[in-house]
């Protein structure tokens, strides 16, 4: 993403799924969910009413979302950063936090990229230049951090990726690069130097020969720096390039767009698992033809007809796409799951969330029921838990209050809890 982003591997990864802003890592295999980690000092989210400023959220959306980029003085006036510096990179040491290290040696040196964990020894033997920390998913991690989603409630679950935290040195930056996505930028701490070229680039031309997706052509037309609170929107395919000014944090919200490939490869593995494979072409009426080396229609009629029966079934279709887009980004370590129930751990006044923005969405299904799309699964439910699962989903969460001591609900979200679905803060 902005700064730098990669796609997590999902259970079922394919090269396709990985974003241009740096090139697939083996680094990234199998990584623990484990609990989130309160910050280093007491910080009350105070959330802005509005992120942009004086314009109305419907005027952003019309006037601005994948039209055009949009800087926003003072979006979150008086931001304080959850997360000081140091705790961050404290952050870098667990296992389970994304963490790279992108350093540029030497003015228009080359580019080195770094897989976490790392060491807090690890920081201070680098140079005072030239260097950047980025952790992805920091909103899993760090339940201030994933209550700034709210700043884009706005938006579909599905369409929301993570949050990311940059913390770079003087000079420190991952290059101009663009991303297929929307991002919001938000300036957490310090100052950051951001020039972009507000013309989408249509033909992408990569520096060779090294780690990070740095173009090889840059042409900006825009130049600003940001302060603390300053948020800068840039829709997919705006090349940008931020540097440093002094030590500085950014936090990058990065939303999700999957690609007609993957959507697809998606949908027709999900299809092809269900086919029935003794199913075989037939054409009992079939009559003597005079062009035997013509295809003839009646076997592309036949393929048709195949896709028609899920493209036309809006039920399947449906399952098919909620499967897809709430599929977990990450695999699970067994060993990271919760080895308490969710109501003994809910004891203490905490609440249970998703454990990510995407892994659990619902859709309405007739009267009497609708569908919960869970990493990758779909269950029906009674309607008289919509209530209950809206709440889940897009409100704070659920404490123990609001939860039913017994009966299926109960039972349900013990389970989520279990496989590491569901997460409580503390």
């Amino acid at each position: 993403m902005s700064l730098l982003r990669v796609r997590i591997p999902a259970a079922k990864e394919d090269d396709a799924g990985f974003c241009l802003a740096v090139r697939r890592s083996d680094a990234l295999a199998a990584v623990p969910i484990a609990e989130t980690t309160p910050v280093d000092r007491p910080i009350t989210m105070n959330l802005p009413d509005s992120f942009f400023g004086s314009l109305s959220t419907d005027e952003f959306l019309s006037d601005y979302w994948q039209k055009k980029p949009l800087l926003v003085r003072q979006a979150w006036p008086a931001f304080e950063s959850p997360l000081s510096p140091d705790a961050f990179m404290k952050l870098s040491e667990r296992q389970d936090a994304l963490s790279r290290v992108i350093e540029q040696h030497g003015d228009g040196g080359e580019w080195e990229l770094k897989d976490g964990p790392f060491l807090m020894a690890d920081f201070a033997a680098m140079s005072d230049s030239k260097w950047t920390l980025l952790i992805q998913e920091v909103d899993r991690l760090v339940p201030q951090v994933r209550d700034m989603l709210a700043l884009v409630s706005f938006l579909p679950k599905w369409r929301l990726d993570d949050i990311m935290i940059s913390y770079a040195a003087n000079g420190g930056g991952v290059g101009a690069h663009i991303d297929n996505y929307d991002v919001f930028l938000l300036q957490g701490y310090g100052e950051r130097r951001w020039q972009i070229d507000t013309t989408p680039v249509v033909d992408e031309v990569l520096v060779e020969d090294i780690d990070v997706a740095v173009l090889a052509n840059f042409s900006p037309d825009e130049d600003w720096v940001v302060q603390p609170g300053d948020l800068l929107y840039l829709p997919p395919r705006i090349a940008h390039f931020g540097v440093a000014l002094g030590p500085c944090m950014t936090y990058s919200i990065g939303c999700r767009a999957p690609s007609s490939l993957e959507a697809i490869s998606a949908v027709l593995e999900r299809v092809l698992s269900e086919l029935d494979p003794d199913e075989r072409f037939v054409d009992p009426g079939i009559s003597r033809t005079s062009e035997p080396g013509r295809l003839g229609g009646k076997s592309v009629d036949w393929v048709r007809s195949l896709l028609a029966r899920v493209a036309d079934d809006e039920e399947a279709l449906t399952e098919l796409v909620g499967r897809f887009l709430s599929e977990p980004r990450r695999y699970i370590d067994e060993e990271s799951l919760p080895t308490s129930s969710l109501k003994e751990t809910l004891a203490n006044g905490s609440r249970v969330r998703p454990g990510s923005a995407s892994q659990l969405l619902y859709e309405l299904q007739g009267e009497g029921e609708f569908l919960l799309f869970v990493a990758g699964d779909v269950v029906r439910l009674d309607m008289d838990h919509l209530t209950s699962i809206k709440l889940l989903i897009e409100g704070q969460g659920l404490s123990s209050s609001e939860i039913p001591t017994s009966g299926e609900l109960a039972d349900f979200l013990e389970d989520l809890y279990a496989q590491g679905v569901l997460v409580v803060d503390p």
